[in-house]
């Protein structure tokens, strides 16, 4: 299956790239992001699609098999609380997630070895479409 276009904000790509920098370790999930951003369409922050998911947004994903729906808040690792729905970039579901638009899809590796399918259905909040660019 061939990778889904992304679009990302010039800041979240600032960033995560200084996130990842200060990494004493990659893992497999931060070497998939590094991948991801590498391939990115970069965008300013005011131009970002509203129905793309950025940092911080709020967006209801499946992840097969389920059919329900989950809505979650894709956080950087100094916000990530564990707090109910907060998912972390680094976790392989928010690195699968950013910058894909609603409707895409994506196959990405798990630790275990699998594949996981994650589908985005909405995109409830982003800040960027709420003029909330800090």
């Amino acid at each position: 299956m061939a990778k889904p276009s992304i679009i990302i904000s010039s800041q979240d790509l600032q960033r995560l790239e200084t996130m990842l920098e200060h990494q004493a370790k990659l893992t497999p999930t931060m070497q998939h992001l590094e991948d991801e951003l590498a391939r990115a369409q970069v965008v300013e922050p005011k131009d970002i699609p509203s129905n793309v998911v950025s940092m911080n947004a709020k967006v209801m994903i499946q992840i097969a098999p389920a059919t329900e729906a989950t809505e979650i808040t894709l956080v950087y690792p100094h916000d990530f609380r564990g707090e109910k729905g907060q998912v972390n970039i680094v976790a392989p579901v928010g690195a699968a997630i950013l910058g894909l638009a609603e409707g895409q899809e994506i196959e990405w590796p798990q630790p275990d070895g699998h594949m996981m399918k994650v589908k985005i259905e909405k995109v409830v909040f982003q800040p960027e479409r709420e003029g909330d660019f800090l």
